[in-house]
């Protein structure tokens, strides 16, 4: 059994990583784990702060976050704490309609007719609206940093059901199509700790544990289904394991 780290990552999966503490976002096909850049974000405005508790005592939520006053004034020195409230905003969820490949999308200025990054959120970096060739950026902007990156968003999911022969049970799986077989093993390791007594067959075939579902010939036909006005779940490809008897113990 080779036991591989998670490389690609469904909706659902980014959507639970929604609080301060915990921010992961989508774009353009990366994850990114924006927890650390948040912690930064929040260091640079030191004004007093609003507890976001609704009940305000000497003893804050673990998930409770301190609002700066000055933020609704829209002062300059917390154009940075804008950015990051506005990343908490979208924890969870795609931000790619932010940008045009790697970078901002743009629209022309109405006073100095140039082109420059559209943020209608709020400003990510002290950018001169005037073009200069002395300005540069401090630091790597952040969508651009891989080390925030943890893995990649899947272009689709599917559902997969894999039945325990043995005992007789099945579980449904939502998994990435880009995944190989012994990926999909990791997301059903939880459900079966000795999954490496069993051989993965479906149609009576064994399955090739580096490939895909599709280059498995496990096809996801919900288009068809869907192109006929029949349910997307009527049917689906079910994994049969079987027990290999190796004298380990089988669950």
């Amino acid at each position: 059994m080779i036991y591989t780290k998670q490389e690609y990552y469904t909706p659902a999966e980014v959507a639970i990583h929604n609080k301060a503490n915990d921010c992961w976002v989508s774009l353009n096909g990366k994850v990114l784990d924006m927890t650390s850049w948040l912690e930064k974000q929040f260091r640079y405005c030191k004004c007093p702060k609003d507890c976001s508790c609704p009940n305000k005592n000497w003893y804050c939520a673990d998930d409770c976050i301190e609002y700066c006053r000055c933020f609704k004034m829209g002062y300059e020195y917390c154009d940075a704490k804008r950015l990051a409230m506005t990343i908490l905003a979208y924890a969870g969820k795609d931000v790619s309609h932010w940008f045009k490949a790697e970078d901002w999308i743009t629209y022309v200025h109405p006073i100095v007719g140039s082109r420059i990054p559209f943020m209608r959120h709020g400003p990510s970096f002290e950018q001169p609206v005037v073009p200069s060739t002395r300005w540069r950026p401090i630091a790597k902007p952040w969508w651009l940093d891989d080390s925030i990156v943890v893995g990649k968003l899947t272009a689709r999911t599917r559902p997969i059901r894999i039945t325990n022969t043995l005992t007789s049970s099945s579980v449904m799986l939502e998994v990435c199509s880009e995944e190989t077989i012994y990926q999909i093993m990791m997301r059903y390791l939880p459900h079966n700790a000795h999954m490496h007594s069993y051989t993965w067959r479906h149609l009576g075939k064994p399955l090739k544990y580096h490939r895909t579902l599709e280059q498995n010939k496990v096809y996801d036909e919900r288009d068809r289904f869907s192109d006929v006005a029949l349910p997307e779940n009527i049917y689906v490809p079910d994994i049969l394991l079987y027990y290999n008897d190796d004298l380990t113990e089988g669950t």
